[in-house]
């Protein structure tokens, strides 16, 4: 059985990376393809060079221009003007190996099209370094906890799940990839693994970002994972207790980080994500010493007193 194919890329400001990610698309042993480039209103050269691509393909890659909104809002004009079972969604600075679609397209098959297809990847540093990212095979959820649920240009992702759900949120400036398969998730979206390495996935020098910028970061990160949370005790608290008690530990790495900017806050998000009865466990981040602070004042009064004694922590990073 075949099955038609559409790739989507999202470009903005690409003209240094569209060229190797076109090859291979091109490359691809799965030739059924829609190929759609959504120009994110670039102004370095990205839009002539799709046009020439559009020209000496006789049309096989088509291009879309719009206005700059943001990469999940092309991803989405590009989903609906596609053809196809499933989408490849190919961000414009990674790559795919020559198999990647055809193998993944053998695992649907062979597991009745499930809505998301996980690949593993490749990520490469800003310094060179490859870090293959693999995912926790078989368990979908608490996959997407822990991170290690594939990613948008790793991933397959059936077409007519993804409309049902709604597309990619538009409103989200990080964690979209994640949040959207929290939703096919949720609507009991079947998945399957696919175990080779088949993307390479760029990881661009980080620019500067404000201190706002990375609490918002913080606030998607923590948002995400209290509503898994909510879903999974409400779908099955006892069959999902292992899933949960690692949401719960996730959360609150992510509140100690929230807590040096605003404790208020970050108090009122552990009552409201966390409760009750709670014990951190111990780890690098995580010293005996906190633990046990923790269990014999609480969040609050643990990180109050830790404030006065060491002053503001400096550990904010971006999620």
């Amino acid at each position: 059985m075949l099955m038609r194919t559409a790739v989507v890329i999202p470009c903005f400001n690409v003209v240094e990376h569209i060229d190797a990610a076109l090859a291979s698309v091109l490359a691809q042993t799965h030739q059924d393809l829609d190929i759609v480039c959504v120009d994110d209103g670039s102004t370095d050269g990205t839009s002539e060079l799709l046009a020439d691509h559009a020209a000496r393909t006789n049309g096989r890659i088509r291009v879309i221009t719009s206005i700059k909104r943001g990469a999940s809002h092309a991803r989405n004009l590009g989903l609906h003007a596609t053809a196809g079972t499933y989408v490849q969604f190919l961000d414009a600075d990674d790559v795919i190996h020559p198999e990647k679609i055809s193998a993944q397209l053998e695992l649907a098959r062979d597991h009745g099209t499930p809505a998301l297809i996980v690949g593993d990847f490749e990520q490469i540093m800003p310094n060179g370094l490859i870090l293959p990212m693999l995912a926790l095979y078989d368990r979908p959820w608490m996959a997407l906890i822990t991170t290690r649920l594939g990613t948008t240009s790793a991933n397959l992702w059936k077409r007519s799940t993804l409309i049902d759900v709604g597309g990619w949120s538009e409103q989200l400036a990080s964690s979209q990839d994640y949040e959207l398969m929290y939703r096919v998730l949720r609507s009991e979206g079947a998945v399957c693994f696919d175990r080779r390495v088949a993307t390479q996935v760029l990881k661009r020098a980080s620019g500067s970002i404000s201190q706002t910028d990375v609490m918002q970061n913080w606030d998607r990160y923590i948002g995400l994972r209290r509503s898994i949370k909510e879903h999974l005790e409400l779908t099955d608290r006892v069959r999902f207790l292992p899933e949960i008690e690692v949401l719960k530990q996730y959360i609150f790495m992510a509140l100690r980080i929230v807590a040096a900017e605003d404790r208020g806050k970050a108090v009122a998000e552990y009552g409201r994500s966390i409760g009750k009865g709670f014990r951190p466990e111990v780890s690098k981040a995580i010293t005996e010493r906190y633990a046990l602070l923790h269990k014999l004042l609480g969040f609050s009064l643990t990180e109050r007193l830790l404030h006065l004694v060491k002053g503001p922590r400096s550990n904010m990073t971006t999620v």
